[in-house]
């Protein structure tokens, strides 16, 4: 009797730690940040994820401001204050880490209190040391040196610190920092050249071209933003680069990037496993977006959904094709009403008999910003004697006050709406023309059909003659 009470005593107390074991990982499962930003007067305080779906927190009772995120961690975060200024936060499961700030000064504790400090510290090192370089005076050589020096600080500054922040972090972090300074030497260099005119075959450094002996296809990698957005969408631009290179042909007009040539070479270098087939994926996304004919890509988008889409993959590229279908050259535009700046409802119909350019953007979207300032104003005054040529800015900005600041800051001249985001890019307007990402440019000609649904920049030259183009029918 007495052994079977004793048996029963330790069956229950296996299952006392079994449940609690379970309650604890439980409540460790994601991570809370809680914000003291006083004595600054803040109603609301912006969270960026890096995945167009950040969060903006009211303040509390207490007079703070609390985050709670589930998924995707680990994740790097950042504080957006007054002026845009940043703090800078990274999480674990089971981070409940406590910040006071006024973004001048920040205090952190709780768990996962140094892991942030440290990230913070380096965040902030290498934003100061990059507001320091000025390419205009640099030889091409120098740029190459200064971009790979500058990106080594956060590698040098981690291992200055790795003993006061968790295993995990570390790794996460050195990956990150890694595969950025990469990431850079890989299309920094490449932009600067060209903006200078230069012969880039000839100003290149040797050592850009064996850049691909650095970088691992590792399936347990996928996850880290940096090291995803390296191998999901700039390695492979960069491969072409390669070949053209070694072909002698870098410097001679040609397509330097599109998802087509991106999908080839993702097939040819990338070796068998879930890195190569998540690039895949999601270039044949970007296949079908940046189609002119999708005739054309009909074949390509058949042979991947036979060789590498489930069943659940391949009913979303279908659909996907479908909507495409409706948006290519020739099919009229889906129709919108949208409020101006002027509060009034203005229609993509209003504009029937004249050609228009429009262009999606947000306030918080720096590409879309810099063609704004620059290509734009020169674009415009390629057509100002034209009455039949309008330039129609589409904002998705997910707040009001955000869109008009940008408007004034930039003196962008046109029409301008707003199709007000709930978050990223979600909203019925860039549903409607498949916008995934932005700047996006589109041209609808005079009858209210596209003409180019995936058109070129304000800032290219080819693109007066895509305007003129549509004009011309």
């Amino acid at each position: 009797m007495q052994l079977k009470l004793n048996k029963m005593k330790k069956n229950i107390i296996i299952l006392f730690l079994s449940v609690w074991t379970i309650l604890a990982y439980a409540q460790q499962k994601g991570a809370t940040i809680t914000v003291d930003v006083s004595p600054l007067k803040l109603d609301s305080l912006r969270l960026f994820k890096y995945d167009y779906d950040d969060i903006y927190a009211k303040v509390d009772k207490d007079g703070k401001f609390v985050y709670n995120l589930t998924d995707g961690l680990p994740k790097e975060v950042i504080l957006v204050g007054p002026q845009n200024k940043m703090v800078y936060v990274f999480l674990e499961n089971g981070n409940r880490l406590n910040i006071k700030t006024n973004f001048e000064q920040t205090t952190y504790t709780g768990e996962g209190a140094e892991n942030s400090e440290v990230f913070n510290h380096i965040m902030n090192t290498v934003e100061a040391a990059k507001v320091k370089i000025d390419a205009s005076k640099m030889t091409a050589k120098e740029f190459f040196d200064i971009l790979n020096n500058t990106n080594q600080i956060p590698i040098d500054l981690l291992n200055q610190n790795k003993q006061r922040i968790t295993s995990s972090f570390y790794n996460y972090a050195m990956t990150s920092f890694s595969y950025q300074k990469l990431q850079d030497y890989m299309w920094y260099g490449y932009y600067y050249i060209l903006g200078k005119k230069g012969k880039f075959a000839e100003e290149s450094p040797a050592d850009l071209w064996v850049l691909d002996q650095q970088v691992q296809y590792d399936d347990q990698l996928l996850g880290n933003r940096v090291y995803d957005a390296l191998l999901l969408y700039f390695y492979p631009p960069y491969l072409r680069r390669k070949e053209l290179f070694l072909q002698g042909k870098l410097d001679s007009p040609h397509e330097l990037q599109d998802a087509f040539t991106d999908y080839q070479m993702i097939l040819k270098y990338y070796p068998e496993g879930k890195v190569k087939n998540e690039a895949l994926s999601k270039t044949i996304v970007s296949v079908l977006d940046q189609a002119k004919e999708l005739s054309v890509v009909k074949p390509l988008l058949d042979e991947h959904i036979a060789k590498y889409a489930d069943d659940s993959t391949a009913k979303i590229l279908r659909e996907k094709y479908a909507v495409m279908d409706k948006l290519s050259t020739g099919k009229m535009a889906p129709d919108f009403t949208l409020k101006s700046l002027e509060g009034k409802d203005v229609s993509l119909r209003d504009f029937r008999g004249k050609v228009v350019y429009i262009d999606f953007w947000a306030s918080w979207c720096g590409p879309c910003r810099g063609e704004m300032k620059h290509g734009s104003p020169k674009l415009h005054t390629k057509f100002k004697d034209n009455p039949d040529v309008v330039f129609l800015y589409i904002s998705l900005d997910s707040k009001a006050d955000d869109w008009k600041k940008a408007i004034d800051e930039d003196k962008i001249e046109g029409i301008h709406l707003l199709s007000q985001a709930t978050s990223g890019v979600n909203t019925p307007v860039a549903k409607a023309f498949n916008i995934s990402g932005i700047p996006r440019y589109v041209i609808i000609d005079r009858d209210g059909r596209i003409a180019d649904n995936d058109a070129p920049r304000p800032s290219q030259d080819i693109t007066q003659d895509k305007i003129n183009e549509a004009l011309a029918k």
